[in-house]
């Protein structure tokens, strides 16, 4: 049986783009498995600044975290062990890490960058280990190496739960509310320093200028109200009878401030 010539080009034709495609596929698979026999020459730590200065996590904690997961760290493995999931996952295990992302580079290089977690308040119970809590009151422990510069909650404030939030009576939850609300105002997150709970669950205000304290009460008893009266009295009366002339500001009572003399 004779066959058309046309019919002969269009199956040479076929049977080209056929071998080609077997020899690139070939030559993709041959690469990947040459990349992933590459071994990884370098590993790029980078934490990411944040506006406090924060310093709970560096380089060596996340070479440790690595090598404490799997066994070994990262540099000189080769890429088919590289599971970049898996790295991201162990490293925001840890308490100190909000968030982590690994990539691998075109020269098989691992880049891991870290976000730590931010503590917006350091809170030191009379019968708790000292912790700090971030701002969606998550409890980050206490660092040894660093200690962030953030508001102090002391006193009676009660054992940390991780439902403190949703306990309506728990002073912790009373005095994170009233720290959240120190620190929205762009006055007062720089003026107060400490808030001191009593034994009966009433708050006492540490300053940072001046030789007073500022007398709170219940802590969710009027709080904007009492934050705002204690900014008037700071911007208008505290520039002209200077910082050092009273001992005591009372914020108990409603619609003033009852200010106690030296």
């Amino acid at each position: 049986m004779k066959v058309h010539p046309g019919r002969l080009k269009w199956i040479a034709a076929r049977m080209g783009w056929i071998i080609g495609a077997v020899v690139l596929v070939l030559l993709i698979w041959g690469g990947v498995r040459y990349r992933q026999q590459s071994r990884v020459p370098r590993v790029y730590i980078q934490i990411a600044d944040d506006a406090q200065g924060n310093a709970f996590v560096d380089s060596n904690d996340v070479r440790d975290i690595l090598v404490k997961t799997f066994g070994h760290f990262v540099e000189g493995q080769t890429l088919e062990k590289i599971d970049v999931a898996a790295i991201e996952s162990a490293l925001e295990q840890d308490l100190f890490i909000e968030e982590a992302d690994v990539y691998v580079d075109a020269m098989a290089n691992v880049n891991i960058s870290i976000q730590q977690r931010l503590p917006i308040l350091r809170v030191m119970d009379v019968e708790d280990e000292t912790y700090y809590l971030d701002a969606q009151g998550r409890q980050i422990p206490f660092s040894t190496k660093y200690t962030a510069r953030v508001l102090v909650a002391t006193g009676d404030i009660g054992l940390y739960n991780s439902s403190f939030m949703e306990l309506e009576d728990h002073r912790l939850r009373h005095t994170f509310i009233l720290a959240q609300a120190i620190l929205e105002d762009p006055l007062l997150s720089k003026q107060i320093e400490q808030i001191h709970i009593n034994r009966l669950g009433d708050a006492l205000l540490v300053p940072k200028v001046g030789n007073h304290k500022i007398y709170f009460g219940a802590p969710l008893e009027r709080t904007a109200e009492k934050l705002d009266e204690l900014k008037i009295f700071y911007k208008e009366a505290m520039p002209y009878e200077g910082w050092e002339k009273y001992k005591l500001l009372n914020l108990a009572f409603e619609g003033q401030i009852v200010a106690k003399k030296r």
